[in-house]
């Protein structure tokens, strides 16, 4: 997950660098929830005297001590849906590796009289071709759509977090 966008880059909030790497050691136990963290996007504030993510200085919005575990949820789902859309994608791909196995074995038994080298060439189909289709379609389909999917409910649930809180999704710092 990339904050370089900046904040409302496309409409879609991203978490900061730095409070992504904190929610990730979070999530692992690795981390506490608690620091000083800017009262709207929650990014670390480090003894700043403004967000470094978002701009808002802390008189305009107090510091938070934890982050919200709303927040927090909208962490793991965001991750959530990133995997099931890629492993979908992966798992597609292995299937039509084991349909293209198995129409090949079919043609070898049906027309072919099982020829062994038409067989071994459905193992290499198999074994390959599943493999490469899995990369393909999980790895770089399945990654730009549930990157792109996640990041939009993630929008969603910001925006209606926000304005649950009071704020709009287009304050301003002035």
């Amino acid at each position: 997950m990339s904050g370089a966008e900046g904040p409302g880059a496309g409409d879609v909030p991203l978490f900061s660098p730095r409070l992504d790497e904190l929610l990730d050691a979070i999530g692992r136990g690795e981390a506490p929830n608690a620091g000083s963290f800017c009262g709207y996007c929650f990014t670390p504030l480090a003894g700043r005297d403004a967000c470094a993510h978002c701009g808002r200085p802390v008189s305009q919005t107090p510091p938070a001590d934890r982050i919200p575990d709303e927040v927090l949820a909208m962490y793991r789902a965001l991750r959530r849906r990133e995997s099931l859309v890629v492993n979908s994608f992966a798992y597609l791909g292995l299937t039509i590796g084991v349909l293209l196995f198995v129409a090949m074995v079919a043609i070898a038994v049906f027309y072919l009289n099982a020829a062994w080298w038409f067989l071994t060439l459905s193992i290499v189909v198999l074994l390959v071709g599943g493999r490469v289709l899995a990369g393909i379609l999980g790895g770089i389909i399945g990654d730009d759509l549930g990157y792109r999917y996640a990041r939009r409910k993630l929008a969603e649930d910001w925006a209606a977090y926000q304005a649950s809180r009071g704020h709009s999704p287009t304050d301003t710092d002035g």
